[in-house]
């Protein structure tokens, strides 16, 4: 009766593991990652043949090694799901400095115009500045002849979507509502469920919010529109963090057309939403400021990490646990009293520190493959922003490589999100999914599918 008992747990778990095994090798097939499936097949086969045969030979000792397997399955899944310590999250050493946005990259490549008194005035205190930013500035623009991935047809794609965006988010400086004779009064908590689904509403995928920190706001006005070099005053309480999430099926043709044109329109739509959010609040008669893409009062990443919408990572790029860092983001200030959230850690800082395909695989060499340093009081990774952007400007697009091939960024799946539920749990399992990542992906993991009919410059 033990026997029989026994041999009926070892069916069970070979069910188990031929439904997780087909699972993951449809998880593969459907994101046609053909390497991925292949050595799915390669792995499971065997271990599916040699499970029969253990179950379906007759031998004295047979109990004994169903019971040993069964043991060895439990040990393992409980090493994979104990939760042994919270995850480090990132530190932070004194006092934290507030960011000049003259001195961020896009304000240097898209505001300071050569010959103007902005351009000579930047580079009489940043000589040290002048030769690489000469060097950039010799580059085609994005979406311009002579860059790789220029085509006539295909570039103005987001062309067309970043010039509308910048002609509708000039002037982001509203007052509340002028229909409004006083401030509509609520509890902090009504208002926070209100702005939270009103922002999914509208096609936010993520959002949280957070207190305002002065760190978080830039110190002087660079690329934004406003006066050059006027210092940013921002009386406003609480930020509003927004993710709309980039379409993988988009970004996995990273470093090629389709990357700039899905980033565009994720700008494009943070934007719509930010702006709209703003102005309803407005309209209940408190102040609101949309920070988008080109018209920023604050930096966005440091902001969604405080507001818990995930964690910054290795690439420089907020990491977050349902995308990974395949979004781009937006933010409302406002002085509206609202609920806010609490920072996540997840196990980022952790994977990171041991990962490193971002930095592997980034074509610039941009992305630092050593440990932490202390940056502006903060101890992160810091990538060459100057060369990654040189090389945006040979490619014609903006890479995404490193979003590409981040673990975090698989598509919605069975299989994917279990694996994002471990590696929340401890290291070996983030050490583990790491080793599967390599293994069935690659360390430099390619891409064989054709661009969309719509993108290909070949249609």
């Amino acid at each position: 009766m033990m026997d029989d008992l026994i041999e009926i747990v070892g069916w069970i778990i070979l069910g188990v593991v031929s439904t997780l095994a087909l699972i993951t090798i449809m998880s593969f097939a459907i994101e046609k990652s053909w390497r991925a499936c292949r050595r799915a097949i390669a792995v499971f086969i065997p271990v599916f043949a040699g499970f029969v045969i253990v179950l379906m030979t007759g031998y004295s000792a047979k109990g004994i090694v169903i019971l040993a397997i069964l043991a060895a399955t439990i040990a393992f899944l409980f090493a994979l799901i104990i939760r042994w310590k919270k995850p480090d999250s990132i530190k932070f050493v004194g006092k934290q400095a507030r960011i000049d946005e003259r001195d961020a990259l896009f304000h240097r490549f898209y505001r300071l115009k050569p010959g103007s008194p902005e351009f000579v005035a930047y580079y009489q205190s940043h000589p040290e500045k002048i030769k690489i930013d000469e060097a950039i500035h010799s580059l085609p623009q994005l979406g311009n002849p002579g860059s790789k991935t220029y085509d006539p047809l295909v570039s103005p794609f987001h062309v067309a979507i970043f010039d509308i965006l910048e002609k509708m988010t000039r002037d982001l400086e509203w007052t509340p509502g002028s229909n409004t004779s006083e401030r509509t009064h609520t509890s902090p908590e009504e208002s926070t469920r209100r702005i939270k689904g009103f922002a999914r509403y509208l096609g936010a995928d993520l959002v949280g919010i957070t207190k305002l920190d002065p760190a978080d706001m830039y110190s002087h006005i660079g690329r934004a529109p406003g006066n050059w070099g006027e210092a940013i005053e921002l009386n406003h309480s609480h930020a509003i963090a927004i993710a709309v999430e980039m379409r993988h099926d988009m970004i996995r043709h990273a470093p090629e057309s389709p990357t700039i044109t899905e980033s565009a329109f994720s700008y494009f739509e943070n934007a719509r939403i930010a702006m709209i959010l703003a102005k309803y609040i407005n309209l209940l008669g408190y102040e609101a400021r949309a920070h988008v893409d080109g018209n920023y009062r604050v930096m966005c990443i440091p902001i969604a990490a405080d507001a818990g919408l995930g964690e910054l990572g290795r690439l420089g790029l907020l990491i977050t646990p349902k995308f990974g860092p395949r979004v781009r983001l937006s933010i409302v200030t406002t002085n509206f009293p609202l609920d806010v959230d609490q920072p996540i850690s997840f196990g980022v800082q952790d994977f990171c520190s041991f990962c490193k395909k971002c930095a592997t695989n980034c074509p610039s060499g941009s992305i630092d493959s050593g440990e932490k340093k202390i940056y502006a009081g903060v101890e992160k990774w810091q990538s060459d922003q100057e060369n990654c952007y040189r090389f945006w400007r040979k490619q014609g697009t903006d890479c995404a490589i490193c979003v590409k091939v981040c673990p975090y960024s698989y598509p919605a799946a069975p299989m994917h999100d279990f694996v994002r539920w471990l590696v929340r749990r401890n290291h070996f399992a983030r050490r583990l999914a790491f080793l599967g990542d390599t293994f069935f992906y690659g360390n430099r993991p390619k891409i064989h599918s054709s661009l969309p009919k719509w993108h290909n410059p070949d249609f």
